[in-house]
């Protein structure tokens, strides 16, 4: 079985994001990039005006909405929606944050994926399937392996890349070591070349001894 190695490669991860319906201020921020955090964990509270007004007049009741409201303050409490790491932060406390407006993103735990550039002829493209094997070399030197779901061709330049996502099999998501961007070194096992494997196996059965 040969292999082909990446142009480049780096870490990813499936993400969701937390964001709020009604505008308002965050005013209380329980967690910062990088923290690992649980479905459920309260991670932002906002106090909106509107909200408030809305469910003083009644127009609105907190069992009707999508979100957390704090019984008391009736602040918005933003929860996470899936076990992960928090990814990245666009409203910190003491900020505005307008209807509709995404205040973080979850890297969610099991979702690591490698994204890897390859250059492969097309004999080689066509050797690879989904469920192949990419062994991966971090910066520390430690190795993974991850299997193929994805590929893909992309133009760059004047030469066409083989673009394969690969997801990782053992990676914990708030392990340092697997942060998102992180480069990589992807290596590619290509499968056996159908058109030779194929004639190798019809001379095999041609010459297979009777009864065998």
């Amino acid at each position: 079985m040969s292999v082909s190695q990446s142009s480049k490669a780096e870490l990813a991860a499936d993400s969701t994001t937390i964001g709020t319906d009604y505008p308002g201020l965050i005013v209380k921020q329980n967690v910062e990039e990088g923290d690992k955090v649980t479905k459920g964990q309260v991670l932002f509270e906002i106090q909106s005006t509107q909200l408030n007004d809305a469910l003083t007049k009644g127009s609105v009741t907190a069992s009707s909405l999508s979100f957390s409201v704090d019984p008391v303050t009736n602040y918005i409490r933003l929860k996470a929606s899936d076990d992960g790491v928090i990814g990245k932060i666009d409203y910190r406390a003491g900020s505005y944050v307008p209807s509709g407006g995404i205040v973080a993103s979850i890297d969610t735990v099991g979702s690591l994926y490698v994204i890897a550039h390859f250059r492969l002829s097309p004999p080689d493209y066509a050797r690879i399937n989904k469920s192949n094997e990419i062994k991966l070399r971090l910066p520390d030197n430690s190795t993974q392996t991850a299997t193929v779901y994805s590929i893909a061709l992309v133009s760059n330049g004047s030469d066409v890349d083989t673009v394969v996502k690969a997801r990782l099999k053992n990676a914990d998501i708030s392990d340092f070591r697997f942060s998102v961007g992180t480069p990589v070194e992807a290596t590619l096992f290509l499968n056996q070349d159908n058109i030779f494997q194929g004639l190798f196996n019809v001379i095999q059965q041609l010459f297979k001894p009777a009864g065998r």
